[in-house]
């Protein structure tokens, strides 16, 4: 990642609204020398290109250029797992990306024994040997790995802390799974996770489409332990766009720990 920009948003995504609402006020425009009725093109055309706007804008307000939220919602996971400068427990990142929160895991315990999965798809900006390279550069190591978050190659109780930011969402439920694709991943990571270790983990538990009844993530959750649910736009005071629906007014980071030990 670019110290300037975040991944967050794809570019891709936003080189394809800017293209198609260019296309359609190019269409629109040269149409209605033919005929005012291709004049109505334009309302679609303000349309992509408003959201082309705010995504770029929520791109540029999560890069340190533009303000740091996305290493502000880092700072504050980390803060969760109240890790002391000496500490040096084994952690995974689910959809790791491009190791940014392990980066800054590392400023804060540089003893830890990380792992970062990720499927890196080819929608996004970043891949395994990036992460790779950028830890190496900055003199650490961590292990990275392909995987789905729906299924995830570990035995039960691998690690003392599990961290995931903005990743299950993303995920999809497996042939023949009855759980949604996100409470799946959920339920993985706690499977990972070692009797007394710590989650935390941010994503969009407030939308229905991603993790349909409230009941359902509740089921996932119950037996944790210490169950700390925070909405990001009110524990960061996240502004516009930032805040909107379809960024992080939805966004939740729940933290706690695995019953045991």
């Amino acid at each position: 990642m670019s110290a300037q920009t975040s991944n967050w948003i794809p570019r891709r995504r936003i080189r394809v609204a800017v293209g198609l609402a260019l296309g359609l006020g190019v269409t629109s425009v040269a149409g209605g020398l033919w005929s005012p009725f291709m004049l109505v093109l334009l309302a679609p055309a303000l349309a992509v290109g408003w959201a082309a706007f705010v995504m770029l804008r929520i791109r540029h307000q999560l890069s340190p250029g533009g303000g740091g939220w996305e290493g502000r919602i880092h700072r504050l996971v980390i803060s969760r797992l109240e890790l002391a400068p000496e500490a040096a427990p084994s952690v995974l990142d689910i959809g790791c990306g491009d190791a940014s929160l392990l980066v800054a895991l590392f400023e804060q315990a540089p003893r830890v024994a990380a792992t970062g999965v990720d499927f890196w798809g080819s929608n996004w900006d970043y891949a395994q040997a990036a992460c790779e390279a950028r830890l190496s550069r900055l003199g650490h190591r961590a292990a990275f790995g392909r995987m789905d978050a729906a299924r995830l190659e570990f035995p039960d109780a691998s690690f003392d802390l599990v961290v995931s930011v903005m990743c299950f969402h993303e995920v999809r439920s497996p042939a023949g799974a009855k759980m949604r694709g996100p409470l799946l991943a959920f339920s993985e990571a706690l499977r990972v996770l070692r009797p007394g270790g710590v989650f935390v983990v941010v994503d969009r538990f407030g939308d229905a489409a991603d993790y349909g009844a409230p009941g359902d993530l509740a089921a996932v959750v119950e037996a944790t332990h210490g169950l700390r649910r925070e909405a990001l736009v009110e524990t960061l005071g996240v502004p516009w766009p930032l805040r909107t629906r379809r960024a992080l007014g939805p966004v939740e980071m729940l933290s706690g720990r695995k019953p045991g030990a």
